[in-house]
């Protein structure tokens, strides 16, 4: 399946600006009147510029919400792909950092509504929800296996199905993504986020031990 991101990358910085701003006003917008509710229109008369420019770069309202999707995904994922260039030989450091950083992005206000607002709009259109995955939990995961493969083979962790454990190791988040899904407060636990955290790494790294060792 193509994908429906940015068509044609801006080539001067005034460029990027200008699809920064759109980005900015048009996230803004969907989250307060809904996506199906706002039109180019009404992002053009609060972003600037015209239609041409939105068609230029995203090619429609979808490949505009599509590209702003993939931008805040990529926050996430980032914070995986540098934790794969530390050059750190403690790799519970190094997933508790991990940890923290992406719960500090995925706890934040406009993500947890923007989270909500992702679920309205994909629940009636399979390729979008495809897209989303692809690039959003789908991406996580093979980050986080390719960090876990290197732990592996410096020894760090014991660790044969990668894949299996990124997806285990995200799973961190099930119980604060369903909060934040249904508008419940966090809950005691989440307020002792480092705590809880630590914990986390801790059985993690247990779980993940050579049992030729071991015995």
């Amino acid at each position: 399946m193509k994908s429906s991101t940015i068509k044609q990358s801006p080539c001067t910085q005034r460029g990027a600006d200008r699809c920064s701003l759109l980005f900015e006003v048009a996230t803004d917008l969907f989250l307060r009147y809904g996506y199906e509710k706002v039109s180019l229109d009404q992002i053009v008369e609060h972003a600037g510029g015209s239609k041409a420019t939105i068609y230029k770069y995203f090619g429609s309202k979808k490949g505009l919400f599509i590209a702003i999707c993939q931008e805040r995904c990529n926050k996430f994922t980032h914070q995986i792909e540098l934790a794969c260039q530390r050059n750190s030989v403690d790799i519970r450091q190094n997933l508790s950092e991990l940890l923290f950083d992406l719960y500090s992005i995925f706890a934040d206000d406009k993500s947890t509504a923007f989270g909500r607002l992702i679920l309205l709009v994909a629940q009636n259109d399979q390729d979008l929800a495809q897209q989303l995955y692809s690039f959003g939990p789908k991406r996580a995961h093979q980050l986080l296996a390719e960090l876990l493969q290197q732990a592996h083979e410096c020894n760090q962790l014991y660790c044969t199905r990668p894949l299996d454990s990124a997806i285990y190791f995200l799973g961190f988040f099930h119980d604060i993504h369903w909060r934040t899904m249904v508008g419940l407060p966090f809950s005691e636990r989440d307020m002792n986020i480092k705590d809880h955290i630590n914990y986390i790494v801790d059985r993690f790294i247990e779980g993940h031990q050579n049992p030729e060792k071991m015995q």
